[in-house]
């Protein structure tokens, strides 16, 4: 497969235990696709070792600067959750990633709840240009915290930065983590830059 700018999304596996799998973020990234705006390359996970695999596999080798590495799992402070009892910590995610000037996304609920400590060090230590995540939880759909409007805004206003270029690179990550903080202040979203 050819390296290039893409959304590489990895998403958990639930089972609530009605026997339903809960509905896929694939939608939203075909949708993004079919408007021009992100190729994108969808995977889902439900292990540590699968997550480790494709972070240190799938994703150096399949996406190139400027990409987005999104996870869409549940998640709680400092940590997403896979499947069940599948839970990683973000600084155990920052071994198996070298994200040279691309952006992170966390879709699940209270990543960013306990500050940006641990946020800036994953940021720093994987070289990325940006990481962006909610301190609270959100809903995907509904007219309070509304995280399917977010991320499609996101994802849409990410497109346009030239992240190889790091002149004014942090001036407009600035101004997309303002406009979308703005919009969508109940989701209490942050980006750190």
């Amino acid at each position: 497969m050819e390296l290039k700018k893409r959304i590489y999304c990895i998403e958990g596996v639930h089972n609530w235990g009605d026997g339903e799998v809960e509905p896929t973020v694939e939608p939203m990234l075909e949708l993004l696709q079919r408007m021009g705006y992100w190729d994108y390359l969808h995977r889902t996970c439900a292990t540590i070792g699968e997550l480790k695999y494709r972070l240190e596999n799938e994703w150096s080798s399949y996406c190139d600067v400027g990409s987005v590495l999104y996870f869409c799992t549940h998640g709680r402070a400092d940590q997403i959750w896979l499947h069940d009892d599948q839970v990683v910590g973000l600084l155990t995610l920052k071994e198996w990633l070298d994200c040279l000037d691309c952006h992170i996304h966390f879709g699940g609920c209270e990543t960013f709840k306990n500050g940006d400590a641990n946020l800036k060090e994953l940021l720093d230590y994987t070289n990325a240009a940006s990481v962006s995540g909610y301190a609270t939880e959100s809903h995907w759909i509904g007219r309070i915290k509304p995280a399917l409007l977010l991320e499609l805004q996101l994802f849409g206003l990410l497109k346009d930065v030239d992240f190889a270029s790091k002149r004014g690179r942090s001036n407009k990550l600035e101004k997309i983590r303002d406009e979308i903080t703005n919009l969508f202040s109940d989701c209490e979203f942050n980006m750190l830059v």
